[in-house]
C-alpha cells in the first residue's frame, strides 16, 4: 500500500490540478457582470479604442488608477470579445502559480510544488479573481516574481541580473495597482 501512494499522488495531484482548471475556465465562459469590470477594467480601454489612444475621461476616477493590466485588454476588445479578458487575467493566477512550482521543485519536491499549486490555486478568493475582468492576480504575479527575484538574488552571490529582474517585476507591479507601492516598500526593506 505505502508503495501505490507515492506513485499515484503526482497524477493524483496533477489530475486534481487540471479538472480545477478545467471548471475555472467553465465559470469564466461568461459575458462579465461586476461593477468594476463594467465601469473601469473594459469601459475605460474601450474608451480607448474608440478615440484611437489613450483619452482624457475626468468622469471616470478610476482612469487615473495605474493601467499596466487593463491595456491588455484592449487586444480582445479590437474583436468585441469581451470575455478574454477573464481568461487573460486567469492566465496570471496560472503563472503565479508557475512560479511557486518552480520555486518549491527545486527545495523540496515535485508533489510538494504541485500541491502548493493546488491550494494557490484553489484558494476561494482566488477562485472569484478568476473568473472576473480585474488587475489584482497581475499584481499578485508581479508581487511573486519580485520577491522570488530578490531570493535568487540572494542564493546566486548577489549577481545583478536577479536584482534586475525583481527590480522591473516590483515595477510591473506598480503600474498593475497601488497597493503594489506595499511591494515596493515590502523589496526597499529586504
Amino acid at each position: 500500500m505505502r508503495d501505490i501512494i507515492p506513485k499515484t499522488l503526482p497524477f493524483l495531484l496533477l489530475a486534481s490540478l487540471m479538472i480545477l482548471v478545467l471548471l475555472i475556465v467553465a465559470m469564466a465562459s461568461v459575458p462579465p457582470v461586476s461593477r468594476d469590470a463594467l465601469t473601469h477594467h473594459l469601459a475605460v480601454p474601450r474608451l480607448y479604442l474608440e478615440h484611437g489612444g489613450i483619452y482624457e475621461t475626468p468622469d471616470i476616477i478610476a482612469a487615473y488608477n495605474p493601467m499596466n493590466l487593463d491595456l491588455l485588454y484592449v487586444l480582445p476588445l479590437l474583436w468585441a470579445n469581451d470575455i478574454a479578458p477573464k481568461y487573460i487575467h486567469f492566465l496570471f493566477a496560472l503563472a503565479t502559480g508557475v512560479l511557486i512550482y518552480g520555486h518549491l521543485r527545486r527545495r523540496l519536491s515535485p508533489s510538494y510544488g504541485m500541491i502548493a499549486v493546488l491550494l494557490f490555486l484553489s484558494l476561494p478568493v482566488i477562485i472569484k479573481l478568476s473568473i472576473t475582468v480585474y488587475v489584482d492576480l497581475g499584481l499578485v504575479f508581479f508581487s511573486t516574481a519580485a520577491l522570488l527575484g530578490l531570493v535568487k538574488w540572494k542564493e546566486s552571490n548577489w549577481q545583478t541580473r536577479y536584482l534586475l529582474l525583481a527590480a522591473l517585476c516590483c515595477g510591473l507591479a506598480l503600474g498593475t495597482k497601488y497597493n503594489g507601492l506595499v511591494v515596493l516598500m515590502l523589496m526597499s526593506f529586504f
